[in-house]
């Protein structure tokens, strides 16, 4: 019950004649559906890390006669 509510992003407990009078069968529903969404957005996040990390400049920055000695 605690992991459908998370997933539902429900900030308390249900009460009597709503989510826990639902068939246990719909509720088991819900939470595939809730870990498909979240593996999605868990590999949209990976994506858009690489892809910004791939986008970031490499190396230094310009090269300063001298140097640090």
């Amino acid at each position: 019950m605690f992991a459908l509510c998370e997933g539902m992003k429900w900030t308390h407990l249900p009460v009597a004649g709503g989510i826990y009078d639902q068939h246990p069968k719909l509720m088991d529903e819900w939470r595939i559906i809730f870990g498909i969404r979240s593996e999605k957005q868990a590999k949209e996040a990976e994506a858009e890390k690489r892809k910004a990390n791939a986008n970031r400049p490499r190396g230094g920055g310009p090269r300063v006669a001298g140097g640090m000695r």
